[in-house]
């Protein structure tokens, strides 16, 4: 959810652990609901430690009306497709799964993800207490010593789990290939494709972040993210369907439907997640897990170090649109971005404060109670101190003089309202994706 700021252009290693322990030191993280992994971990169910690659390789799970094993719950979909996750933590291929994903087309499954390593859940936000008594310098000679014992731990899971997948998977198919996806350079995904009769067993090892297996029916590898249905549609044919989604409510509200969000869960992931749901609303079977490999997020705990504005035009072009970044608020460029049916990322100061108060009055406007912010003036809005968070405008009322506003927090999927004032005084950076 909160971040400090993005320190994107560290000078050195020694540098991004001082800032990062002062950061952590100063700042109030919270406890954020990771709703996935934590649906995923509570969950009783009688696959947990089950091996289940059996099932996934049937061939009657990929015929039409074929059913996948145990309980799947719903998540933020590319349009035209249905993606679940598995509420368990089976075993596939021998291995402990952290989540494992399906895509359905139709009545169809279309492709099964298994994530084996993932450093954004084992990391989320490192934020260990040094000992009372610490000055600055031993504080941060504590943090530094506690992130490099946690990497060594996930180095070594990485490394296990690497070698006995790729072990696995040499005796199942005896002519891997080197393949990619993705046009955009950043976010190419270099995979080792595995034959496996009629299906196609391809795996992701971006070194020190990832390990991710997809399993397809037999064919080439998409040339790039953008979901097929979308790639055969003509440039004015998407703007069409675009503009479709812009609607006006009684109140005045022109806002976007239908945009997946994508809770981030206990992770420094704001700015990859708001990206995660731009990207899905224009197409892109993106998630906020490989972006954090393309964006050169650091094994860290922290967003500092990664190169996010350069991802930022990389997925913008990867689903054909172009992408203005701007260092203010322009509520016309929002407008125009919005008006063309596409969402704008927005990073600003935030407060709890202010959160609260955006809260209680989008709550009283979906009752449909009159209400305005009881505090509008410039001082009542976070300052240049405040940490950095990333949020998905939707929508404005000219009237009311509000944007409309959605967070990658659990749970957050109706959209909240801010003063247009609030958002011109606090925007840190704003990205508007246009054709």
């Amino acid at each position: 959810m909160i971040t400090t700021r993005f320190n994107l252009l560290m000078a050195s290693v020694k540098r991004v652990f001082f800032l990062m322990g002062l950061a952590l030191l100063s700042q109030p993280l919270q406890a954020i609901p990771n709703s996935v992994f934590t649906s995923v971990n509570d969950q009783e169910s009688e696959l947990n430690g089950s091996e289940i690659s059996g099932p996934l390789l049937a061939s009657s799970l990929w015929a039409e009306g074929g059913e996948l094993p145990g309980e799947w719950q719903a998540e933020a979909s590319v349009m035209g497709t249905r993606s679940t996750y598995l509420k368990a933590r089976p075993q596939v291929f021998g291995l402990d799964a952290l989540l494992v994903r399906a895509l359905h087309r139709d009545d169809r499954l279309e492709e099964v993800q298994v994530t084996f390593s993932d450093a954004g859940s084992f990391f989320g936000y490192f934020n260990p207490q040094p000992p009372a008594g610490l000055d600055r310098k031993e504080q941060i000679a504590y943090l530094r010593a506690q992130l490099v014992e946690k990497e060594e731990a996930f180095q070594e899971s990485f490394n296990e789990n690497r070698e006995k997948l790729s072990a696995t998977l040499e005796k199942l198919s005896k002519r891997p290939k080197e393949v990619s996806r993705g046009r955009t350079r950043s976010l190419r995904a270099e995979m080792t494709e595995y034959p496996q009769g009629d299906l196609m067993i391809r795996v992701i090892a971006a070194p020190y972040r990832l390990i991710r297996l997809s399993i397809t029916r037999e064919g080439k590898v998409p040339r790039s993210w953008l979901d097929s249905a979308q790639a055969n549609l003509t440039e004015s044919e998407r703007l069409s369907q675009l503009k479709s989604k812009v609607t006006k409510s009684e109140l005045g509200d022109v806002s976007l439907g239908e945009i997946p969000v994508v809770p981030q869960g206990y992770r420094p992931y704001c700015g990859l997640n708001t990206l995660t749901m731009v990207g899905r609303y224009l197409g892109l079977h993106l998630d906020e897990d490989w972006l954090a490999v393309a964006g050169k997020f650091q094994n860290t705990g922290s967003a500092a170090g990664s190169q996010m504005l350069g991802l930022y035009q990389s997925v913008a072009k990867e689903a054909g649109f172009a992408m203005t970044r701007s260092s203010s608020y322009d509520h016309s460029a929002v407008r125009r971005s919005l008006a063309e049916g596409m969402p704008v990322i927005v990073w600003r100061r935030w407060s709890r404060e202010r959160d609260h108060e955006h809260r209680r009055v989008s709550s009283e406007i979906a009752r449909g109670n009159e209400t305005t912010f009881s505090q509008s003036a410039s001082s009542a809005y976070p300052d240049e101190s405040a940490p950095l968070h990333a949020s998905v405008i939707i929508g404005y009322n000219d009237e009311r003089k509000e944007i409309l506003f959605l967070e990658s927090w659990a749970g957050q999927a109706r959209a909240r309202r801010m003063p247009v004032s609030e958002i011109d005084a606090t925007a840190y950076l704003t990205f508007c994706f246009h054709p």
